[in-house]
Order: structure tokens, then sequence, then C-alpha cells
């Protein structure tokens, strides 16, 4: 092992001294210019970390919320499958875009499954009246994906997935799934992870604005941020509402999702988001009951995002303000069936 150790080190000198032998000492040169390039990341790091500090404190309005659950909602729905309608009844694209310019109402021809998303838009709409922000324009829609789960996203989107209503045996069920999710919105929790990603590329970005300003040798893993340098700095507009200019919202957006994979929210969002669901339940007559009876049905089953408490917690603290502090609210019995509406998503013999 000496003997190994030595022969490297042997070598590692004769290869430096070779090497100053024969470019005249460009060894210091190097690490001279290493340290330097290295105090100017810093630099730059500092600079970015400085001026974008705002957008961690900083109120959204409400075009920038609105256009972020937007452009979020295409993410999830393209990465976790197709939505769960029809065409339009409007086919040629060219009118299609006409009527859309003009603020024309889009219609759907008459089917089950938008007979289905109508449905869904109707339970959930009834349960937004008893939430904090009822006149948000609420969507409600299902994608085709057989794994149960459901998301939410800025602005008032709700989506559930036809694997989790696959699971749903009564409306009392899907109002606390669709409850649980318009907390989330009203509550803001989303639009935490938003910033922290917009905080995140707006540092890499004005971090590699400022040192290819100052040095050519920009590290590789800056270089997609530079192009968004102009647009985080002075004078620059953020909007994601405005025409897409060279894949900025995808620069936002993918690490809005890639966030919301790897952490999901947190805990305490979770908890929050049931309770204000259990308050829209019990508020709107159904049986309060049923949405931890769906809970426990799921087990411990993790949707996309895989960050959530643990279910018996769920439940646990449901049950105590369903018995506690709600228990006067909690006398709906309501559970209709929805076998009728959801007979489109078992496959036909």
């Amino acid at each position: 092992m000496k003997f190994t150790k030595l022969m490297v080190l042997a070598g590692l000198v004769s290869v430096s001294s070779g090497c100053a032998i024969f470019k005249g000492g460009s060894l210091k040169g190097m690490a001279e210019a290493a340290a330097k390039e290295a105090a100017l990341m810093k630099e730059s790091g500092e600079y970015g970390s400085k001026e974008c500090e705002p957008i961690k404190t900083r109120e959204l309005a409400w075009q920038e919320e609105r256009a972020v659950g937007s452009a979020t909602v295409v993410g999830l729905a393209m990465s976790g499958g197709h939505v769960f309608i029809e065409g339009m009844t409007e086919k040629d694209p060219e009118t299609l875009n006409k009527n859309l310019a003009a603020g024309s109402k889009v219609s759907l021809p008459d089917n089950e499954k938008n007979d289905l998303t109508a449905y869904l838009a109707v339970v959930g709409r009834n349960l937004t009246k008893y939430s904090d922000r009822p006149d948000l324009p609420w969507t409600f829609g299902v994608i085709e994906n057989e794994t149960p789960n459901a998301f939410s996203a800025p602005g008032g989107y709700v989506f559930v997935t036809t694997g989790l209503l696959n699971k749903v045996t009564n409306e009392a069920q899907l109002a606390g799934v669709l409850a649980h999710e318009v907390a989330h919105v009203t509550h803001r929790h989303q639009l935490k992870t938003y910033k922290t990603a917009k905080h995140t590329q707006c540092v890499a970005a004005l971090t590699a604005g400022y040192y290819a300003e100052r040095s050519p040798n920009l590290p590789e893993p800056l270089k997609p941020a530079l192009q968004f340098s102009k647009k985080f700095g002075p004078g620059g507009t953020v909007d994601l509402d405005a025409p897409d200019e060279g894949g900025f919202v995808p620069f936002v957006i993918d690490k809005v999702l890639e966030l919301a994979r790897l952490f999901g929210l947190e805990h305490k969002d979770e908890f929050e988001a049931d309770a204000s669901a259990l308050q829209m339940v019990a508020f709107a007559g159904y049986d309060t009951l049923e949405y931890e009876n769906f809970l426990t049905s799921l087990g411990n089953q993790g949707g996309v995002f895989t960050n959530h408490p643990t279910t018996a917690d769920r439940v646990t603290k449901l049950k105590e303000l369903r018995e506690g502090d709600m228990a006067p609210f909690c006398a709906g019995t309501a559970k209709p069936d929805v076998s009728k509406h959801f007979s489109v998503l078992k496959p036909k013999s």
C-alpha cells in the first residue's frame, strides 16, 4: 500500500516537474487563474442572491398567479396523461382560434366523458362557495391516468385522475378530495413552491449574467440561464402571461414541477388543507366521515407527490376536528351515488 502511494506521488511530482520544465511555470499561472475564477463565481453568486431576495416575500398579482397555474397544470397534465374530454364542436383550427381570440365560448359535444367533467365541475364549484376564495374562475377536470391522484395549481385549477375516481364510492368522498385541493389553492400553498423556483432561477440567471460580463469562461451549468439574465435584471419582465420568449416559461415552470415532485408541500400545509376541506364538506351537507373512509381505503398509496403525511396521521387529525370544534357542523349525511356519472370509466364489455 505504501509503495503504491509512493509511486503515485512520484508520478505526480514527475508530471508536475515536466509541466514546469516545458511550460515555464504554467501550473502557478493556472492556479492563480482558477482562484480568480472561483472568486468571481463567489462574487457573482452573492450578487444574484442579493438581487433576487425580494422574490421570496413579494406579493403576486392575480395575473401572475393565474399564469403560473395555467403553465403548471399544463405541465402536470402532459406528464401525467391526457385530459379526459372529447374534442371541440368546432373542428376548424382557424375558426376556433378566432373564436378564442374574440372571447367566444368554446363548447364541447355531449357525451359521457364531457358529462363526467361537467359533473365534477358542479360538485367542485358547489364546494368553492364555502371556501375563502369563492370568486376565482375555478376549473375542474379529469386526467386519464390509472394512478390514484389529485392535484391543484394556483389560480383555481383542480384535477383528479381516472385512477382516483375508480376508487371513489360516493359523492361525499369525491367532495372531500376536491375540497382538499381547493383548499391548497385558497391557502396559496403551491405559490410558495413557485416563489422558491422563481428565486432559484433568478439567482442562476443573474449569477450567469454577472459572471459572463467579467469572464469568457462561464461554467457550463450556468449557460442555459444566461439568456434570461436581462429578464430578471433591472427593467426586465418576468411575466409568464406574455408570449413566451426563448423558453422562459419552461425555464421557470420546469423548476416548479421539479421541486413539487421532489419535495411536495409541507406537512402543515397538507393538514391545513384537510381541515379546510372538512369545513367545506360539512357546510355543503355531506357525510364528513366519508372523506376519512376514502383516505383509509387508499392506505399509504402515493401519487405524483410522495411527501404527504401518513394516512393515519391525517385521519387522526380529521377525526379530532370532526368530533371536536367542528362537531356542531358535521351533521350532514349526504353521500349520493356516483355510479351513473362514473360509468364511462368502466371498460365497455
